[in-house]
């Protein structure tokens, strides 16, 4: 399996050279085709990204949400601790394989800056230093902190389903990224900001990393399979609706 160009540059350590099962490669891609199609038809029905789209979304906005979305992008290290909390085993090789990738990913996030880069990403934003200090979070952001932890608990036997909304919001944040991308910093001739730029590839590895582990446990159980698909896209879903809340506490104000 070659190995991404833009994961080569980071700090991983995760082995994806290893090869996969073909039922399971095979079956990995559709899941992923599904999920981007998803992620699509989602953006679409989004408010947020409607106005995005037509041009509607201001300077301002994307400041209030963006500085929003910092706060609550500080603790989601908090949402993949849950998750490793949630493995029943660190020696059940499917478990393993997935407590190794979240892991990886958070140390990768804080090894290789992507809290700075995203400072940067907010001064491109046109926001000060004391803006970005002097920010409290919303009740969405909050509301949207505690939503995974209210949807999965601390037990041990819905692991995979954790996993598996976790996913999807990862890639729900690389097609997003694409979209603001384009609609914003293209329509405007904006210089593409790092962190934006790196997570619209970045994300795609990270879902590959989370549903693998998923895939290799429960790939002959359709059934199964259904289910954690519905936690996909419920993972995507609430990504976008805090986006909503976002826009809607912007326009009560």
């Amino acid at each position: 399996m070659k190995v991404n160009s833009t994961i080569a540059t980071t700090s991983s350590r995760l082995n994806r050279e290893i090869e996969l099962p073909p039922e399971v490669e095979v079956q990995k891609q559709a899941i992923g085709e599904r999920t981007i199609a998803y992620c699509n038809k989602s953006l679409d029905r989004s408010r947020f990204f409607s106005l995005l789209k037509e041009g509607e979304i201001t300077p301002s906005i994307m400041q209030y949400a963006f500085l929003q979305y910092q706060l609550w992008r500080d603790r989601l290290h908090q949402w993949f601790g849950l998750c490793i909390v949630k493995a029943g085993s660190c020696t059940d090789p499917d478990q393993k394989a997935a407590i190794m990738s979240l892991a990886d990913h958070t140390f990768t996030d804080l090894q290789d800056g992507h809290s700075e880069m995203y400072l940067e990403f907010l001064h491109n934003l046109g926001l000060s230093d004391a803006e970005i200090k002097a920010s409290c979070r919303s009740a969405a952001t909050v509301s949207y902190e505690r939503s995974f932890f209210d949807d999965f608990g601390y037990g041990t036997n819905n692991f995979y389903e954790a996993l598996a909304a976790l996913s999807g919001r990862e890639l729900c944040v690389a097609v997003r990224n694409v979209r603001i991308l384009q609609y914003y910093f293209d329509a405007r001739s904006m210089k593409h900001p790092t962190w934006l730029a790196l997570h619209a590839e970045l994300e795609v590895d990270h879902f590959h990393d989370a549903i693998r582990p998923v895939l290799i446990r429960y790939g002959e159980d359709s059934a199964k399979i259904a289910d954690l698909m519905k936690a996909v896209e419920h993972g995507i879903d609430r990504h976008l609706q805090y986006f909503e809340e976002l826009l809607h506490e912007y326009e009560s104000r």
